[in-house]
C-alpha cells in the first residue's frame, strides 16, 4: 500500500505579475519501505512539494494522500493529528524549541497526542539514543552543537508509530 500519493499536485503562489508556479503538475507514489530522495537546484520546488506531502501547505490543484486519507478532506484538527501521529518531519531549519530541552523537543508531538509525559520522554529517551545522543536529553539545544540539534530534529522526526518520514535539506551542515 503506498504510504504517500501526490496526484497532478500544483502549488502556485501569488496573483498576477506576481505569480510563481512552485510546481505543476506532480504525480508521485511513494510505498512502504520506499526511500525517495527529491534533487534539484535552488528554487526548483523541493520544499513546496515536501510541505504539500508533510499536509503543511495545500495544493492549488490536485489530491495529495497520507496513508490513504486525502487530506484535502481534512479538517485543521484532523490534519494536525495526522501530522503527529503518521507524519515525522525534519525541517531545514530544525524549528526545535529553545525553553525545551533535547528530551521534550523530541517527546512533545507524542505528549499533545496524549500520551504520558513519563511514557514520552521514555520513548524520547530511546529516540535520542538511537542518533547517539544517550546523556543529552536534559541539553537545551543552545548548548548542543549543531549537528547534535539536528540529530534531536531527526529523533523527534522517528518517536512515536510515524508510517513518513519527510527531511528537507537534512545533511546540511549546521554550524
Amino acid at each position: 500500500m503506498s504510504i504517500l500519493e501526490l496526484r497532478d499536485a500544483h502549488r502556485t503562489h501569488g496573483r498576477g505579475e506576481t505569480e510563481v508556479h512552485a510546481l505543476k503538475g506532480v504525480t508521485l507514489t511513494v510505498n512502504a519501505g520506499e526511500l525517495v530522495a527529491v534533487m534539484g537546484p535552488s528554487g526548483s520546488g523541493k520544499s513546496t512539494l515536501l510541505n504539500l506531502a508533510g499536509g503543511l501547505d495545500r495544493p492549488s490543484k490536485g489530491e495529495v494522500a497520507i496513508d490513504g486519507t486525502l487530506l484535502g478532506d481534512c479538517g485543521k484538527r484532523e490534519l494536525a493529528a495526522l501530522r503527529r501521529r503518521r507524519v515525522g518531519y525534519v525541517f531545514q531549519d530544525l524549528n526545535l524549541l529553545a525553553s525545551l530541552t533535547a528530551a521534550e523537543n523530541v517527546a512533545l508531538p507524542l505528549e499533545l497526542d496524549g500520551t504520558s509525559p513519563r511514557q514520552a520522554r521514555g520513548q524520547a529517551r530511546t529516540a535520542l539514543s538511537e542518533v547517539d545522543l544517550e546523556g543529552h536529553g536534559e541539553r537545551f539545544p543552545d548548548e548542543l552543537s549543531g549537528g547534535q540539534q539536528q540529530r534531536v530534529a531527526i529523533a523527534r522526526a522517528l518517536v512515536g508509530d510515524r508510517r513518513l518520514v519527510l527531511a528537507d535539506e537534512p545533511t546540511c551542515r549546521r554550524s
